[in-house]
């Protein structure tokens, strides 16, 4: 009897280390969760276009503004990003990601000591999270994006190409519909230990915005 339980034991053992084996020669089973069939989603910090003072439709090439403040709630400084990408429908981290934009921080004249001046262009790396929200977009759409329009917040690990890490956080938050008065519109941003927290509102002229696509596809940018 004991002889039986050993031997079931190493069955067990053996059949663990196999499927163990299995995964390390087929790396889809390892990384199968990375597309789970629920499609992707585009985000764009886009253009409202505007005629004589009335938008008119949505294409791609937007900026955004956000601002970082010191211990006294002033500004200290400001970073404008453009930006593009894909990343899948899920909240779940993830590197299965696409897209970047460009950067340029600014500071305030009244800031001694400036954190991290300059400009340049950024990658995301990672998804960090992902939450869909009510919204109906009432304009034309001519982004191009593939995919349903959608409201939402999604926070990315993005790679800034003078060697700092940070996070690229975008919400929108779609001017029709049932949209929650909680999400606003806009972006914020880190970069290393510098945290734009403060987003730039949109005003009646074009910049501040930003724009989902949820997709049932699986594929890239």
């Amino acid at each position: 009897m004991d002889q039986r339980k050993l031997s079931r034991r190493q069955l067990l053992k053996a059949a663990g280390v196999l499927g163990a084996t299995a995964a390390v020669f087929d790396p889809t089973k390892v990384f199968a969760d990375e597309n789970e069939g629920n499609g992707r989603v585009t985000w764009d910090l886009v253009n409202v276009n505007f005629v004589n003072g009335s938008p008119t439709h949505i294409t791609r090439g937007g900026t955004s503004k956000a601002m970082s403040t010191d211990q006294n709630h002033a500004v200290t400084a400001e970073i404008t990003m453009t930006g593009h990408g894909t990343f899948p429908n899920r909240d779940k981290c993830s590197k299965n990601v696409t897209g970047g934009g460009t950067w340029s921080v600014t500071t305030a004249a009244a800031a001694p000591n400036p954190c991290f001046p300059g400009s340049g262009n950024y990658r995301v790396i990672e998804l960090l999270s992902w939450h869909p929200a009510p919204g109906t977009l009432p304009l034309p759409d001519d982004t191009g994006d593939k995919g349903t329009p959608s409201s939402g917040l999604a926070t990315l690990r993005v790679l800034y190409d003078n060697g700092r890490r940070g996070t690229l956080t975008v919400s929108c938050h779609l001017p029709a519909g049932p949209t929650p008065a909680c999400t606003f519109e806009g972006i914020t941003a880190s970069m290393d230990y510098e945290d734009f927290w403060q987003n730039e509102a949109p005003g009646p002229a074009e910049g501040n915005r930003t724009l989902f696509h949820v997709s049932t596809e699986d594929g890239g940018d």
